[in-house]
């Protein structure tokens, strides 16, 4: 797979097309009729539909085919190969989705029957081990195009299948999610809030950083409404001319990639209904690619009544990428009130691109159906925050690329942990985490 490249011809033939330019080689007869194909990563077979089943073949000659699964109630669609766990997932014009193993086709396995209609596509990904690989499956529309960094779709409906237990369908993102989206944007940030609608039970944020509903890759983010058992009970889309109310506005352009991170916070303004932070950090309001972090003040209904951008009180520089690590941290100057920590992984302090992180102090304007403000800042870099300087002190370091709050213990308001993935301690940019103690209450420099 790695030197070739493998596509179906319209009378069903399947072709192996070399990327070095050489003629294509017809490696399954048109007589087969295949629909779709994919290969495996490994390069050493080749996967095909037709209207009545699944085969596997050579990827160089086409000998040796085997049937995987046959035969199927309707023509198949679309196939995924999941390297990790040995699997293949392939959906049907009937709307069934199926697995099997890729080795012989044994433990076929139906992981959804009618799915809200005809599927379009699917895909395979393995989430952290074998065992918790999922489907992704969309319904309603073709699969496209593909993407050097994703797939573009459009679906109606995105529905994800756990694999591992072959069940557990869940509908997400019913007719939010637009053309010309990278598959891979949806859930690029993801972050738990307090409850939003007043059911008793937490919602979620997520974020789809790639969303071009607004302006190509502007960005988005949902407010996800969850039932007790886990399920999505309704969602909220937030982009510019979208999801806001009361007047609000949204001040997003191409590529700014809004919803990259995102973190619930507190009830700032007293309404009973927490607030969101969503960064946007490739944000050009500043300087190009600066950065910022919007905070979205919210009503029960998941929509933005008013919003505000945290970028220009900042010193950033263009392509700092303010924002891209995000998390709310409790009180850390004697407010009583949490603060913002936001990376700027290409800060270059101390050296080009070593990474800074902003503890960004806010405060309430207005009282009950107000909002909040920035105040004031601590810079935490090679060159800023109590003289702390990272280990190893090189370029291209990215210190501030994630950062979660870990927590409070003791004399320290927070503790976080951050990421530095190129540091260079272990060899050349085998990364590294730095947990960090803030001082509490004083000015927020790293303990």
């Amino acid at each position: 797979a790695t030197h070739a490249a493998f596509a179906v011809r319209a009378d069903g033939a399947v072709l192996r097309v070399p990327l070095n330019g050489d003629a294509a080689t017809e490696i399954v007869a048109a007589s087969a009729g295949a629909t779709t194909v994919a290969a495996h990563p490994a390069g050493a077979h080749v996967y095909y539909g037709t209207a009545t089943g699944v085969t596997r073949v050579d990827a160089a000659d086409g000998g040796n085919a085997a049937a995987i699964v046959s035969p199927l109630p309707s023509a198949v669609a679309s196939l995924a190969v999941d390297a990790v766990r040995g699997r293949l997932t392939w959906s049907t014009a009937g709307g069934d989705v199926s697995s099997a193993d890729l080795a012989d086709g044994g433990r076929e396995a139906a992981l959804a029957s009618g799915v809200g209609g005809a599927v379009g596509g699917v895909a395979s990904v393995a989430a952290g081990d074998a065992a918790d690989a999922a489907a992704a499956v969309l319904v309603g529309h073709s699969v496209p195009a593909l993407h050097p960094y994703g797939t573009f779709f459009k679906p109606d409906v995105m529905v994800e299948l756990s694999m591992a237990t072959e069940g557990a369908a869940g509908r997400l993102a019913a007719g939010t999610v637009s053309a010309g989206d990278m598959f891979g944007s949806f859930g690029n940030g993801v972050a738990a809030i307090d409850d939003v609608d007043g059911d008793g039970v937490s919602d979620a944020l997520v974020g789809l950083q790639a969303d071009g509903e607004a302006v190509s890759s502007a960005g988005s983010v949902l407010v996800v409404m969850m039932r007790a058992d886990g399920s999505v009970k309704g969602q909220q889309k937030i982009t510019a001319g979208v999801g806001l109310t009361n007047g609000a506005a949204l001040a997003l352009a191409a590529e700014d990639r809004f919803g990259t991170n995102v973190a619930g916070m507190a009830d700032w303004d007293g309404d009973g209904v927490p607030e969101a932070a969503v960064s946007a950090h490739l944000d050009d309001n500043l300087f190009d690619d600066a950065g910022a972090v919007w905070l979205l003040f919210l009503t029960a209904t998941g929509e933005a009544r008013a919003t505000y951008r945290i970028a220009t009180q900042l010193p950033l520089s263009a392509s700092d990428a303010f924002g891209r690590g995000l998390t709310t941290v409790p009180d850390n100057d004697g407010d009583g009130k949490q603060e913002i920590a936001a990376g700027a992984y290409a800060d270059d302090d101390g050296g080009n691109a070593r990474g800074a992180v902003y503890i960004v102090f806010l405060q309430s304007v207005g009282g009950v159906g107000g909002t909040a403000e920035y105040r004031a800042h601590t810079k935490i870099s090679a060159t800023s925050g109590a003289g702390w300087v990272p280990v190893s002190p090189t370029d291209s370091q990215w210190f501030g690329y994630g950062i979660t709050l870990m927590e409070a213990t003791g004399s320290a308001a927070a503790v976080i942990a951050v990421t530095c993935h190129g540091d260079d301690d272990g060899g050349n940019e085998a990364g590294a985490v730095y947990v960090l103690a803030l001082s509490s209450p004083s000015s927020g420099v790293a303990a």
